[in-house]
């Protein structure tokens, strides 16, 4: 029953995510998505995985700058059930704070379970599936990119999956290893007040709304300018103050036990880097990911970590077949 339970909740948040009042911001976030990780077209086998993806992406990590500006999808949930559930519902749902969006190392395959290495916090544990998805294709050293939740003392995996071929594991970890060292992911290091942290946000979607009202106004490459003004709100990041979360619905002094007291890694440029490169490695599959599997350096060598959200490199696909509808 608690698996079933995680799910509903689960569902239930991905087509709230859905609703008319966010159709423009999805339509945004579809394209800098797709900007970030490749464009995917609907005749390509990973086509639905993908999707999974982008949709919860939407929901946990996309900041609006419109509806309840600076929120994700999520947040904004929770401010408006504030009003219409009672503390036990809600409870339910503030578990879903506690996700982590990671690379994950399949370790062992258990009865009901998989036993992962979350390869940037370090940390292995056992995490469970939810009803709608199983474990099937999983083996030992496995690695791929997925969102785990904890629900009722449990870890479950939503099933939003991208799976790293299996030669380029070795890789991966090198680039883990360099984004750790790199010491610019824990943003834990600089934690700010909630009520600063607002102010933060309240100057930069003021900035934002500026930029789309010169943008709005302009008749020559409106879509261009509209899209560059919105993809500065990817930068507005979920920063812990312990003990409180430092997000948009946080106008109240209360404590979520939910909250991870643990550095949180900004690991998701990291991550759509990879994952973008998984693309290529479909696209440029003549070739093997491992010459694919390449991230930015900079002169002496050393990775670069751009936002998640910029655009491609200059050795990515130019052309997307016509065949397909691309995200």
């Amino acid at each position: 029953m608690n698996a079933e339970r995680c799910q509903d909740l689960l569902n239930t948040l991905l087509d709230y995510s859905c609703a008319p009042e966010f159709s423009d911001q999805m339509r945004i976030a579809r394209e800098l998505f797709a900007i970030a990780t490749g464009k995917v077209n609907d005749d390509d086998p990973f086509y639905d995985s993908r999707m999974c993806s982008f949709q919860e992406y939407f929901l946990f990590d996309y900041r609006l700058s419109d509806v309840f500006s600076g929120s994700t999808v999520y947040e904004t949930w929770l401010l408006q059930a504030q009003t219409k559930m009672n503390p036990e519902e809600l409870n339910e749902y503030e578990q879903f704070r506690s996700f982590r969006h990671s690379l994950f190392l399949v370790e062992r395959l258990n009865a009901s379970s998989l036993t992962v290495t979350d390869l940037i916090a370090h940390q292995r544990f056992d995490v469970f599936s939810l009803p709608q998805f199983m474990f099937a294709g999983f083996e030992p050293g496995l690695v791929f990119e997925g969102r785990a939740v904890t629900f009722g003392g449990l870890d479950y995996f939503t099933g939003a999956f991208i799976i790293h071929p299996e030669d380029v594991r070795g890789r991966i970890e090198k680039y883990v290893k360099q984004f750790l060292n790199s010491g610019i992911h824990c943003n834990a290091q600089h934690t700010a007040d909630w009520r600063a942290e607002l102010t933060r946000r309240h100057a930069l979607l003021s900035s934002v709304s500026e930029q789309k009202r010169i943008a709005e106004s302009a008749d020559k490459k409106r879509a261009v300018d509209m899209l560059k003004a919105n993809k500065q709100l990817v930068s507005v990041s979920r920063i812990v103050s312990s003990p409180h979360l430092v997000m948009a619905i946080g106008k109240h002094e209360q404590v979520s036990p939910f909250v991870p007291e643990t550095p949180f890694y900004d690991a998701v440029p990291l991550i759509h880097k990879l994952a973008y490169c998984e693309m290529k490695s479909y696209r440029y599959r003549h070739i093997g990911p491992e010459k694919v599997y390449t991230l930015e350096a900079d002169d002496q060598g050393k990775m670069v970590l751009a936002p998640s959200l910029s655009h491609p490199s200059s050795d990515s696909p130019a052309v997307v077949p016509s065949s397909g509808k691309a995200v």
